[in-house]
């Protein structure tokens, strides 16, 4: 009956019920481990190229949540809907299309509001008065534009 033997730990963890749950729980919380040892364990600040190393790795991680999230959302949606009688698909598509609407309009206000507040693409002070003369390119930096700006992820 799996690793637990207790009744109160019956319905939790034995029967995989809520092992996706329990599962993005620790995910989480390995992940905020990782960042507050990633930001302790060094001195001084990271370089731009650490940075850009970390920065690829969520980039694949954002863009594989991508591929495999909308494919599945818009699966479930066409097989509720077509599942559903005419009237009352008619209700929810109307409803859907509402919520989206309202739901598009928040996100370009949000948007509008947090550009206004924080200026992205701006340089901060720390960099402003800094040139970089020349490009130490290195085989990882030719590897990862090579795997971002090709359409394999």
């Amino acid at each position: 009956m799996g690793f637990c033997s207790g009744d109160c730990l019956k319905g939790c963890f034995c029967n995989g019920k809520n092992l996706l749950t329990i599962l993005t729980v620790v995910g989480i919380l390995c992940g905020i481990a990782l960042g507050i040892t990633l930001r302790s364990i060094r001195e001084d600040e990271w370089t731009p190229r650490e940075c850009v190393y970390v920065k690829f790795l969520g980039e694949i991680f954002l863009r594989m949540l991508n591929a495999l999230v909308i494919p599945l959302i818009t699966s479930s949606l066409v097989s509720a809907i077509g599942s559903l009688n005419t009237k009352i698909s008619g209700r929810i598509g109307f409803r859907a299309v509402v919520y989206y609407t309202v739901t598009t309009i928040c996100a370009v206000v949000l948007g509008i509001i947090l550009v206004i507040a924080i200026h992205p693409g701006h340089l901060s002070k720390k960099y402003e008065g800094e040139r970089i003369d020349h490009l130490n390119v290195t085989t990882a930096d030719t590897l990862m534009d090579l795997l971002m700006y090709s359409r394999m992820l």
